[in-house]
Order: structure tokens, then sequence, then C-alpha cells
């Protein structure tokens, strides 16, 4: 029985180690909070935030959060955002899928161990609009030169 413990226990340690269990688990975990516990937000565009804490797996050789984690909790809160307006129902029943297109990050400064954090939308300052405007007109031309802009036109 000892060893059926052991084995157990080493399984889910190695789960949680070696594939990254925490996220695999946060994530069902958010939509569900975000469905279930949190209001219906009707307006996609509606400001909303998601509180999390800094985990043992999220460090990295200094002791701060991993860099490539602050994207990652940014997934689990654009799920939860995704769960609260109702597109991620929507995509469902259509059997499509949410995928993000591309994703930027400024890092401001370091967490530590178990310290508290809230993925926000700030204001966006004005060289972060003029980016933004950029990538617009960059994918346009780009949907120009293949032909996609004739095939979005069409529908």
């Amino acid at each position: 029985m000892l060893g059926l413990l052991v084995a157990v226990l080493a399984l889910a340690l190695a789960y949680f180690a070696l594939l990254d269990g925490w996220y695999l688990v946060r994530v069902p975990c958010a939509v569900l909070r975000a469905r279930l516990l949190q209001p219906r937000v009707r307006d996609l565009l509606a400001e909303q935030s998601y509180a999390g804490r800094v985990l043992p797996s999220d460090l990295d050789l200094l002791l701060h959060m991993n860099n490539a984690r602050y994207l990652r909790e940014a997934d689990v809160a654009r799920a939860a955002h995704l769960a609260r307006c109702g597109v991620l129902g929507a995509l469902r029943a259509l059997g499509a899928r949410a995928v993000l297109a591309a994703s930027c990050a400024r890092y401001r400064r370091s967490l530590r161990l178990l310290e508290p954090f809230e993925v926000e939308p700030p204001e966006l300052p004005a060289d972060l609009q003029h980016w933004i405007a950029y990538n617009e007109a960059s994918s346009q031309l780009l949907r120009a030169e293949s032909g996609l802009s004739d095939v979005v036109k069409d529908q």
C-alpha cells in the first residue's frame, strides 16, 4: 500500500514538474470560475481584470517569475475574459477555436514567490496606439498581396 502511495505521489510530481500541470489545471478552473462565479459581461471591450499569485513553478533561477510565465498568465486571463463575454460558448457552438495572432510584453518589474498580481488592460499610450495602427496597416498589405482582402470583401 505504501508503495502504491509513493508511486502515485511520484507520478503526480512528475506531471506537475514535467508537463506544467498547474497551467493545465488553472485554465479550466479560470474558465469555470468566470462562467459560474462571476457576472456576465456583454461588452467584449469592457475592462476586466484577473487576479493571480506567483507559484513555485513560475520561478526561474533568479527566483523571480520567468518572463514566459507573464504571457502564460495573460493567456489564462484571456480565457477567463472570453468565457465571461460568452465568446468561448459561441466558438464551441460553431466548432471553432480562439487563436492568438500576436502578443507583445513590456516587463515593468519582477514578481517574487507567492506575490499577488493582477492582469488588467492599461490605458494605451500614444506609441502603442501607433504600433497597433502599424500592425493593422501591415496586415492589410499582406492580405492584399495574398488576395485575401478580396475574399473577405466577398463574404
